[in-house]
């Protein structure tokens, strides 16, 4: 068991220094003063999110950029409560045009349909998705603009953090957010690139329509992000980029409970396991060993004093680096301080993490998660 743990701490620790040396290596996103050329589609869609769709209608609202310059389509799909109404409501006296669709059933992922029935109808050249649970920053358009106008890529992939009210779940959430965060950032600083968040992601029209869109791989519910950036990749000669600044960050609402936490990361490891790309496959199965080993080793602790200390040092440890990587992440987008309760949450959300790790791989044996008050499978 000693042998193993050494071993298993080993492979980790040279995965965090692959994903530090990576995020080292990424450079800087800087916006520098430049006249507004890039118009945008900006594409939200919605399923019964009456109650949160009112932050990102007012971040909307707030963006600083020309209003000539960019649309908004929201797609209902579906929608159960008041959200068409609260986004009509809402934005009647904005000055920015915006209209609402329906969606546009096709396949069985409806989320993926929703911004195919978008793209249909937008006038611009350009597509950024995010999500109705989601807040966008005031510079959100400037910070894509400027790389565009710099660098004319195909796709583009921003950062996304969860918001926090300070109580342990929504810290659990926020830190392993950070942690997928400086992941994404460690691939790009490689030129590996494996993932993105559709809550903070654009690219052109026409190359969506030049790749078929999400054709291959709309038979799975989840994953109109990472399996875009693949096709993208695979049919575009020009780099994925990646936006390395706290003007791009987008906040989403975390889960509310346990349990919608644990249908989300088995929805987040159902696209996972289905990636054509080998890197996030063995990134996640380490990740999952590690936690598996620690899960599970304290029982025999118990009854091995010398095996005790050594499994709190490979703790202490996981701890330490985990942290080191949560906090630079942090410091990066959010330029927050260090403070004591927040090094407590993150001991705190450590050692939760083995157990919701195993919990949710359970989860994804039995086949199938909900989403949006809907069954899918995993």
């Amino acid at each position: 068991m000693m042998t193993l743990g050494f071993i298993l701490l080993m492979v980790y620790l040279i995965l965090l220094l692959f994903i530090w040396i990576g995020m080292i290596r990424l450079k800087p996103t800087v916006l520098h003063t430049v006249q507004p050329k890039t118009a945008f589609t900006i594409v939200v869609p919605f399923r019964n999110e009456a109650e949160k769709i009112p932050n990102l209608l007012t971040s909307l609202k707030q963006l600083n950029y020309p209003t000539e310059l960019f649309e908004v389509i929201f797609v209902d799909d579906e929608s159960e409560d008041n959200s068409v109404l609260t986004v009509s409501k809402t934005l009647e006296t904005c000055v920015f045009p915006f209209k609402i669709v329906r969606n546009n059933r096709f396949s069985d992922s409806p989320k993926k349909d929703a911004i195919t029935t978008a793209i249909s109808e937008a006038k611009h050249e350009w597509i950024l998705t995010t999500d109705a649970d989601c807040a966008v920053p005031k510079k959100w358009l400037q910070s894509f603009d400027v790389v565009i106008q710099r660098d004319n890529p195909n796709m583009i992939c921003g950062p996304v953090v969860y918001k926090s009210n300070g109580s342990l779940i929504h810290a659990f959430q926020q830190f392993d957010g950070l942690s997928l965060q400086a992941v994404t950032m460690g691939g790009f600083g490689h030129r590996r690139e494996i993932l993105c968040n559709g809550a903070n992601v654009g690219y052109k029209k026409s190359v969506f329509k030049q790749i078929e869109g999400f054709t291959g791989n709309n038979h799975i519910a989840s994953g109109d992000d990472i399996f875009l950036l693949e096709k993208v990749k695979e049919h575009s000669s020009k780099p994925v980029q990646f936006l390395k600044t706290s003007d791009a960050v987008v906040t989403t609402q975390p889960q509310k409970n346990w349990t919608q936490i644990i249908n989300q990361r088995v929805r987040w490891a159902s696209k996972t396991t289905k990636q054509e790309n080998w890197l996030p496959k063995v990134i996640g199965a380490i990740v999952f060993i590690v936690n598996f080993w620690i899960a599970f080793s304290w029982l025999y602790a118990f009854y091995n004093t010398q095996f005790l200390y050594f499994y709190l040092f490979v703790l202490f440890i996981k701890l330490l680096v985990d942290g080191f990587i949560i906090f630079s992440t942090n410091t990066l987008f959010r330029n927050k301080t260090v403070s004591l309760s927040s090094v407590l949450q993150v001991i705190v959300s450590g050692l939760v993490y083995p157990f919701i790790t195993v919990t949710v791989f359970i989860m994804s044996l039995l086949g199938s998660y909900h989403w949006k008050g809907r069954r899918f499978k995993a």
